[in-house]
């Protein structure tokens, strides 16, 4: 990509020499992507300074149907491999592993269950499995408004068991460390969880926590039934994205099982030593939307993209990694703006 001062002087020069040469502003990137982070949904709008914008589901779906901009790009699909990448995880206390084995073994098979129970499940009825585990006064990041089957099947939800995914997350953790080495940690192989459980005991109350917004999804039908798991009693609770690693630190966290995003896992929890990796439960829902009408594609998204304003909500978090990570993996330049 070329330097601010290169494409300055060529301009000057052209200039002087009489040259009808269009001079690129200090926020434009003539060979690659410029990246422009935004900070909340309300901004993602038409704007002849923007010209593509990358976020998550719900928001992508609500300012679409709000502004007119068109879905364009699937993050998840631009990436490839057979699932996409991996958002988020399902982790769980060792000790609750070891002690509880067939709570935890019938626990996956409603994970699992719910991926076609979304399916088939009315918006209202998902609506109100996730309210109901909000904290009193929260609001939701679903609504009457923006869930509808099409939504939920951009959330990605689909389980992954750990011992099966386990190459497919350290190749991604690889990827999003190349974008920024302080992004993840290092997992260690007791990360992953195996299925050789053959332990069965241990307590009878057990507590979940999952971020609100798609990985509340990948717990719905769970949330949306009563006294499934027999004699043990299920507390499902959930909480904003930024409180989410609260629950799961600490002398004595409270989290028994929790949905996390994979980088903040790894950072927290990849040693392996108190919690761990049951599987990935939702598999990307970040899109891009434009006032145009073409789609991008893993054939023309260099020749549509470069040159271009990108707008990201968290640009320093997930969604901006992962979109770095798809230009890399396009050979795009960018570089970060405003």
């Amino acid at each position: 990509m070329k330097k601010l001062a290169s494409i300055l002087t060529a301009v000057a020069l052209a200039a002087t020499m009489g040259l009808g040469l269009s001079a690129c502003t200090p926020e434009e990137s003539a060979d690659g992507v410029s990246l422009r982070g935004i900070s909340g949904a309300t901004e993602i709008t038409p704007a002849a300074e923007i010209d593509y914008f990358v976020a998550a589901e719900p928001a992508v779906t609500t300012r679409s149907n709000a502004t007119g901009l068109n879905i364009v790009g699937d993050l998840q699909e631009l990436y490839g491999s057979e699932n996409g990448y991996p958002q988020a995880v399902i982790v769980a206390k060792n000790e609750l592993v070891s002690l509880n084995a067939d709570f935890v073994q019938d626990f996956l098979e409603e994970v699992i269950a719910n991926e076609a129970w979304l399916e088939s499940a009315s918006a209202q009825t998902v609506l109100d499995a996730i309210t109901a585990n909000l904290p009193a006064g929260s609001t939701p990041t679903f609504t009457a408004n923006n869930l509808n089957a099409q939504v939920i099947a951009n959330c990605g939800i689909h389980f992954v068991p750990a011992y099966e995914d386990k190459e497919r997350v350290t190749a991604f953790l690889a990827e999003m460390a190349e974008v920024d080495p302080t992004s993840v940690g290092t997992v260690s192989d007791n990360f992953f969880n195996g299925e050789d459980w053959t332990t069965s005991g241990g307590s009878d109350e057990i507590s979940v926590y999952a971020p609100d917004g798609a990985p509340a999804l990948a717990l719905a039908k769970l949330m949306s039934e009563d006294n499934q798991f027999n004699q043990t009693s299920v507390d499902y609770n959930i909480v904003a994205a930024n409180a989410i690693q609260g629950y799961i630190t600490g002398d004595n966290p409270v989290a028994d099982i929790c949905i996390l995003p994979l980088n903040a896992a790894s950072k927290l929890l990849g040693s392996g030593q108190a919690y761990t990796m049951l599987g990935t439960v939702t598999n990307g829902n970040l899109y891009i939307l434009s006032e145009s009408e073409e789609e991008i594609t893993a054939q023309n998204i260099k020749e549509l993209l470069t040159g271009k304003t990108v707008g990201v909500i968290q640009l320093a978090q997930v969604p901006g990694l992962t979109f770095k990570i798809i230009l890399d993996k396009y050979g795009i330049p960018y570089e970060t703006i405003g």
